[in-house]
């Protein structure tokens, strides 16, 4: 506020000397409006004489010839005398308006320039006095250096302008936080009570923060084992395979493994099965680029009519499911599509058939592996095929589980009570003994009987319902 005041005296001054700097311009031009011309008296009583510059007039004489002209004689220069004549005429000559207007501006523009004049050699030699007493003229501001130096002397212009303090905040009258618990007297011993609390304290968070560690680590132990135990506890069942050693130069060795299964020998086509088990093994990125053609060969293998063969291209499959994994997921179905039909051929393909296809049960997609063993061996006309269909679909069920298979999406629990129903009521015996044990894997589930009579045929859904009671009062294992 007290800037805001100080710069309102300051405008209101500087516009007082404007008006004064006016007045005074006019009173000037009112008294060189007023005064006359007194300093040549003589001149105003001049005769008017016409012929006294030029003399009398005289005839002009064309006596020149034609095409020549005749050069005049230079007019004279204008005599002081007459100079000073027409000044005067000039000066007691009516004038009109537009022309005092004129004058007047002339004279406000005279006025100006002299102050202007003035100014600036003012501030000159307020700089040569700055530089002699050494104050400088930068430090004033843009106002005291265009006003001349005689105001500038006043007090109230030289007077720095303090700059505005900032009001500190409000703080509010609020009370400091006081404990309502009993406070301990200062003692001697003090210092060893707080001393010993503070360990204890540190020593309690450092045992409940190793204590969640290792709780956070049984844990996730127990969640991993849960884990590995219900994806390979069932494969626990199954026989070991072979650990074969790595290959020094496993490219070449797919490559002759190709040109040896074109051929006939039996003997060679063996030691490139077994090559193959090695590249599953232990150079997986060398066999997955050509795994779709690994795998065509090896089933054509397993319908050799050489028996030996015929068991080494199974074995072959199951280091390929075991070893690769999910990567098999593509050709599940055309392995099973092989490995089914051999049930029904001897009985002696059962153990390297059951090995293959346990492998591909728990290594793979269990919805891949499910719809593979359906389109391979449910409609096959043999019973054996259909038998060992149902056998390794009852390890499918319960890799995938009843809350998953009777969820109603997808699809897949229509194929699931269409696959079930089609077996409980097979005309072999064995094949229903099966399907019972598939049925006794999902009968706890209350939403059974609700899927059976959503998705089983009308025809079947009587049958399926006594099975089902069967399953339930006597499960068949």
């Amino acid at each position: 506020m007290d800037f805001q005041k100080e710069f309102g005296k300051l405008h209101a001054e500087n516009e007082e000397m404007k008006k004064m700097m006016l007045q005074l311009l006019i009173l000037r031009q009112e008294q060189n409006q007023n005064t006359i011309c007194t300093a040549c008296p003589h001149l105003l009583t001049l005769p008017h004489d016409p012929t006294a510059r030029w003399g009398p007039p005289q005839p002009l004489h064309a006596s020149t010839a034609p095409g020549q002209r005749k050069l005049l004689a230079p007019i004279p220069p204008a005599s002081p005398h007459h100079q000073l004549q027409r000044s005067v005429r000039s000066t007691l000559r009516p004038l009109s308006a537009q022309q005092k207007e004129r004058q007047a501006r002339k004279g406000l523009l005279q006025e100006v320039l002299e102050l202007a004049e003035e100014i600036k050699l003012a501030s000159l030699n307020d700089a040569k006095t700055s530089d002699q007493t050494g104050c400088s003229v930068g430090s004033l501001s843009p106002v005291d250096r265009r006003t001349p130096p005689a105001p500038r002397t006043l007090p109230f212009l030289n007077s720095p302008i303090a700059p505005a303090i900032p009001t500190p905040p409000k703080t509010t009258s609020e009370r400091p936080f006081q404990s309502k618990l009993p406070r301990l007297k200062k003692t001697i011993s003090l210092n060893v009570v707080t001393a010993v609390t503070e360990q204890k304290s540190v020593e309690s968070l450092a045992g409940r923060q190793e204590e969640t560690r290792e709780h956070k680590e049984v844990k996730k132990r127990k969640v991993t084992e849960a884990r590995h135990t219900s994806k390979t506890q069932p494969a626990k069942n199954l026989p070991e395979l072979a650990k074969l050693r790595p290959l020094s130069c496993p490219e070449q060795a797919l490559l002759q493994a190709f040109t040896v299964l074109s051929d006939d020998d039996w003997g060679k086509k063996i030691e490139a099965l077994i090559s193959i088990r090695s590249l599953a093994q232990h150079h997986a990125n060398v066999l997955l680029p050509r795994l779709h053609d690994v795998c065509l060969a090896v089933n054509q293998e397993v319908k050799n009519l050489r028996s030996v063969v015929s068991h080494a291209a199974m074995v072959t499959l199951a280091h390929l499911f075991a070893h690769l994994g999910q990567d098999m997921d593509a050709e599940a179905e055309g392995a099973a599509r092989t490995l089914l039909p051999k049930a029904g051929e001897s009985s002696s393909f059962m153990k390297d058939m059951d090995l293959a296809l346990g492998y591909m049960v728990y290594n793979t997609n269990p919805i891949r592996s499910m719809n593979a063993l359906i389109n391979g061996g449910l409609s096959h006309k043999h019973t054996a095929v259909r038998k060992s269909t149902a056998r390794h679909l009852e390890k499918v069920t319960e890799v995938i589980g009843a809350a998953r298979l009777l969820s109603g999406k997808n699809d897949l629990t229509a194929r699931f009570i269409h696959t079930a129903s089609c077996l409980a009521l097979d005309n072999a015996l064995e094949v229903r003994n099966q399907a019972r044990n598939i049925l006794s894997v999902v009968a706890s589930h209350p939403d059974l009987i609700k899927m059976v009579e959503r998705f089983a045929p009308l025809s079947d859904q009587i049958r399926m319902k006594d099975f089902i009671n069967k399953c339930q009062k006597r499960p068949l294992r």
